[in-house]
């Protein structure tokens, strides 16, 4: 009988280190330069494009872009007209920014960063649909930047929209070009109606529209900040369980996660004091976002190939202290 207890306490006891394993991992303590794949990427205002820049200039974003091994860069190019189109004028020096950034450097990849608050622009009118796929093709072919970036909030989980804009935006570019998608973080379906029913988010995704998204995306970009989340420790939590949870979730695609680098929001349009309770710069940041990216990779459940990097916003607000903590934290410099 004293055998029989010990066989099946020794069951228990091995079935619960089984789930424990499931339900929250086994960590590792590697740093992040052992998961850093120099693969990295940065949101960049639309001066580049819009205003005729020295090779100085250029010359000097390219070289921080490397010294940080950031090969991808979302450029600003825009904003989406509510028809549907951009401006020519807002990216008339493209072109020649591109001829001479890859002079400098042809191992960076530039994409094309198409924005707009989805209340001004009507993704379910086939002609917006049309006209915005055709700057894709413009953007992506004639100007030849290396894909294109869509960040269009809010999307949701039934938007089937989107989803066509991206499947006739996919059709319009040629092979080799990427389409990547900036989305918000995601909210597990078991949370949905919590996020409906009891906390304002602004929007979320649950794993429904991140599929959706995948089946035409080569990369999608987590935005994890905005949160509303005022503990440091929480915010890296959220951060480690996203890595860990969108990683699962899209294999075979490049994911990265954004993280925050501003002080501010940036924007003529947002109520700076409405905003403070969205955002605290003293919480969501580069080192805390950076923490809880690598403390997800360390568990044993994400899937570090799907894992492609870390993506920066933006590179005009970021300073030199921030740089120094990124270089330590993911470069080991």
């Amino acid at each position: 009988m004293k055998h029989r207890w010990l066989i099946i306490i020794g069951i228990l006891i091995a079935v619960a280190l089984l789930m424990w394993i499931f339900v929250f991992g086994v960590s590792l303590d590697q740093p992040g330069e052992f998961f850093n794949k120099g693969h990295n990427a940065v949101w960049i205002g639309h001066k580049w494009v819009a205003q005729d820049m020295s090779d100085e200039e250029i010359y000097k974003l390219v070289a921080s872009l490397k010294a940080h091994e950031i090969d991808m860069v979302f450029m600003h190019v825009g904003p989406i007209n509510a028809d549907g189109t951009i401006e020519p004028g807002v990216y008339k020096f493209a072109l020649d920014f591109l001829d001479r950034a890859r002079s400098f450097s042809g191992g960076i990849k530039y994409q094309a960063w198409l924005g707009q608050l989805r209340g001004k622009i009507n993704l379910n009118d086939e002609k917006v649909r049309h006209n915005l796929t055709n700057q894709v093709m413009v953007l992506s072919e004639f100007v030849s930047f290396d894909g294109i970036h869509f960040d269009i909030e809010p999307v949701w989980d039934g938007d089937s929209d989107f989803i066509k804009l991206l499947e006739e935006s996919k059709a319009a570019m040629a092979e080799g070009k990427k389409l990547s998608v900036a989305l918000p973080e995601l909210i597990p379906e078991v949370l949905i109606w919590y996020s409906q029913n009891l906390r304002d988010y602004r929007n979320y995704n649950s794993e429904v529209n991140y599929r959706n998204v995948a089946k035409y995306a080569d990369q999608i970009v987590a935005m994890i900040y905005d949160t509303s989340i005022k503990s440091p420790w929480l915010y890296k939590w959220l951060v480690s369980e996203q890595t860990i949870r969108l990683s699962q979730l899209l294999e075979g695609k490049e994911l990265f996660i954004g993280l925050p680098a501003y002080d501010y929001f940036d924007d003529e349009f947002i109520d700076q004091e409405v905003a403070k309770d969205w955002f605290d710069s003293e919480i969501e940041n580069v080192e805390n976002g950076l923490f809880g990216v690598i403390k997800g990779l360390n568990n044993s459940r994400s899937e570090e190939e799907n894992f492609a990097g870390v993506a920066i916003y933006p590179y005009w607000q970021i300073d030199d202290a921030e740089w120094a903590i990124y270089d330590e934290l993911w470069l080991n410099k």
